[in-house]
């Protein structure tokens, strides 16, 4: 069959590609700088969030010591320093608490709203996966009044504000979720995360990678949206769908999905938080031969006419180090 194809793609090229019908190819949205734009000096900056307050950009990631680093950069991204100017170590913002649910923490996005900084992560307790490919990955609540030094809000010590369906074996999100990302739109909050099910080894009916979402009125309660708001078989470039975040336009009523899939970046938007989302229909942002051989991860903001986004990058075969990248385009965008 294969044979069959190859063969019949000169006639499909050769038809498709009249001098009056030319082949388009969909435009470059986003120009990525050629270095990563933070590193750590321990070498582990991953799943990067990234807030604005006023003149200020903070930005936030899964650190080394199982905790949420923090930097701030007075320059718009330029330079990054950490609050207590130490080059040779993370400033956590928060850390994992021994022996309880979060004793480990990763993937982190954090929103200021009236004054106050919310901060959404995931944490796990290490060696209590009920399966041998993730582990039990649930999302928890932080707060701060200065972004820089959070503490738990009272249901996160002892619990998850948001938490696995346990009920059936093939629940979108039953092994795991990750990568929350949070925005506040006309007094709501509405959460995007990834929903993991790895049931008989990603081979049970309802397996794979699923970007879910959830609303609250409060930024605690959660109440979980019936149906995905994007599956990996909606990407025709790739046959993955992990990381993600949210990015609102108040101008244009739109809603972005920045995701990462098996190696690179792409987009989704609607106008509608729960869907249907259009997909751009290539990666936005692609891996390099240097310090990228994967990126993953994306979060972002829209200001000054760019959507701006910050990304990790990892150099492969090693998966070392884990720095952060960034990339940005002309906003509205040329889609």
């Amino acid at each position: 069959m294969i044979k069959k194809q190859l063969l019949l793609l000169p006639l499909i090229f050769f038809v498709s590609c009249q001098e009056d019908d030319p082949v388009i190819p969909e435009p470059e949205l986003f120009t990525t700088d050629a270095n990563p734009v933070y590193q750590s000096p321990l070498n582990l900056a991953a799943d990067p969030g990234i807030v604005r307050s006023s003149d200020t950009l903070f930005l936030y990631f899964s650190a080394a010591d199982y905790e949420i680093g923090v930097v701030y950069s007075l320059d718009d991204g330029t330079t990054w320093t950490t609050p207590d100017r130490d080059t040779e170590n993370d400033y956590g913002a928060l850390s994992g608490q021994s022996d309880h649910w979060d004793q480990t923490l990763e993937t982190v996005d954090v929103i200021k709203v009236n004054g106050l900084y919310y901060m959404y992560y995931t944490g796990y307790r290490e060696n209590e996966s009920d399966n041998e490919h993730v582990e039990n990955y649930e999302i928890g609540l932080a707060t701060s009044i200065n972004g820089i030094d959070f503490t738990r809000h009272p249901t996160s010590i002892t619990s998850p504000i948001l938490a696995r369906d346990l009920r059936d074996d093939n629940s979108n999100d039953r092994h795991a979720m990750t990568s929350p990302a949070v925005q506040y739109v006309d007094g709501l909050f509405f959460m995007t995360y990834t929903g993991w099910n790895v049931a008989m080894d990603w081979t049970g009916p309802n397996a794979g990678f699923k970007i879910l979402g959830a609303t609250s009125t409060d930024g605690v309660n959660w109440t979980k949206l019936p149906d995905p708001l994007i599956e990996s078989s909606d990407i025709v470039f790739s046959q993955d769908i992990n990381e993600s975040s949210l990015v609102y336009s108040p101008e244009s009523n739109q809603w972005y999905i920045p995701f990462s899939t098996d190696r690179s970046i792409g987009l989704a938007r609607s106008t509608n938080f729960s869907g249907p989302y259009d997909i751009y229909p290539q990666a936005i942002i692609n891996p390099n031969d240097s310090w990228a051989g994967e990126v993953t991860a994306p979060d972002g903001i829209i200001e000054d006419g760019k959507l701006k986004l910050w990304f990790h990058g990892v150099q492969t075969p090693e998966y070392w180090p884990w720095v952060i990248g960034y990339a940005e385009a002309d906003f509205p965008l040329n889609w």
